[in-house]
């Protein structure tokens, strides 16, 4: 099977090559060493991801992604942006041109590759693993249950750009039309019985009410309060749906999901506060 490829953009050579060795061995690599010559490439070439520094001279990585943007071949490329400075500014920008994550200098392999496969499972060039599928899923049922509908449109709409089960795409297909003619109650119905059959394709998955103790808890959002301050902001959401499954405190439960409604809004300091508001209460449970 022919391997994936990446445009990796970076005016640091020795960045450049440091990325290229890194990822040589899962991927294609083309290494370039400004936004002029990604733009040249992509003219002729098609890649399956860009990797691309934020800070280059002449033309820096706003400025390139909004030309790739007017590319035929470049409107829907998942893109990754590489930075030293810790701009939030730059994180709404880069949304608004449609990035798929934002990576502080310096990182750890483990993480790059690792945010890569997330980013190339968003858009459908790789399979999502069965546990996340469900996470997803059951974050659309969460939003129906809030009166949340255009939230629970737009996430199934995102389910819908992965790689999945037929079955399962079908009905969440179902459910999107459903909550688009306002069918709400049908949407609901169908999201439950897409989930029991996905428990019954993966008993792994845990269930609602499993049990976690207070240090656990404690744990998992200083986890989430670390990859916000990262600006991963999947990862942090992938975290917080992972931890909803589990038995926490009505106040933690109720910190989770208005965390993650300030994430997708970008507000990652309402969502710091709101986190940390959670941890206090289980310090004063936690001694």
């Amino acid at each position: 099977m022919d391997k994936m490829r990446i445009l990796v953009v970076d005016d640091n050579i020795v960045n450049l090559t440091a990325l290229e060795q890194d990822l040589k061995d899962t991927y294609e690599v083309i290494p370039v060493s400004s936004g002029r010559r990604a733009i040249k490439f992509l003219y002729v070439e098609q890649v399956d991801l860009i990797l691309m520094d934020v800070q280059m001279p002449l033309m820096d990585g706003l400025e390139t992604l909004r030309e790739i943007r007017s590319l035929d071949n470049g409107v829907t490329i998942p893109v990754i942006f590489l930075t030293a400075v810790k701009d939030k500014s730059i994180v709404v920008e880069g949304s608004k041109l449609g990035i798929m994550d934002y990576i502080l200098k310096p990182f750890n392999s483990e993480d790059l590759h690792e945010r890569i496969e997330r980013a190339l499972r968003r858009r459908g060039v790789l399979p999502m693993e069965a546990s996340e599928v469900y996470q997803r899923i059951s974050r659309v049922r969460d939003y129906i249950k809030e009166g949340k509908i255009k939230a629970a449109i737009n996430q199934t709409e995102e389910i819908l750009f992965y790689q999945i089960d037929k079955a399962v795409s079908g009905r969440m297909q179902n459910v999107r039309n459903k909550l688009a003619s306002g069918n709400v109650e049908g949407a609901e119905r169908t999201v439950e019985r897409v989930l029991k059959l996905l428990e019954k394709q993966e008993d792994s998955i845990a269930g609602s009410s499993a049990d976690i103790n207070i240090g656990e808890i404690n744990s998992r959002l200083l986890f989430i309060l670390k990859e916000i301050g990262d600006f991963n902001t999947e990862g942090a959401m992938d975290k917080i749906e992972e931890l909803k499954h589990y038995a926490v405190p009505p106040y933690v439960m109720s910190a989770l999901g208005k965390a993650q409604d300030r994430l997708q809004a970008y507000d990652d300091d309402e969502a710091e506060q709101l986190l940390n508001g959670a941890l206090d209460k289980l310090k004063t449970q936690w001694k």
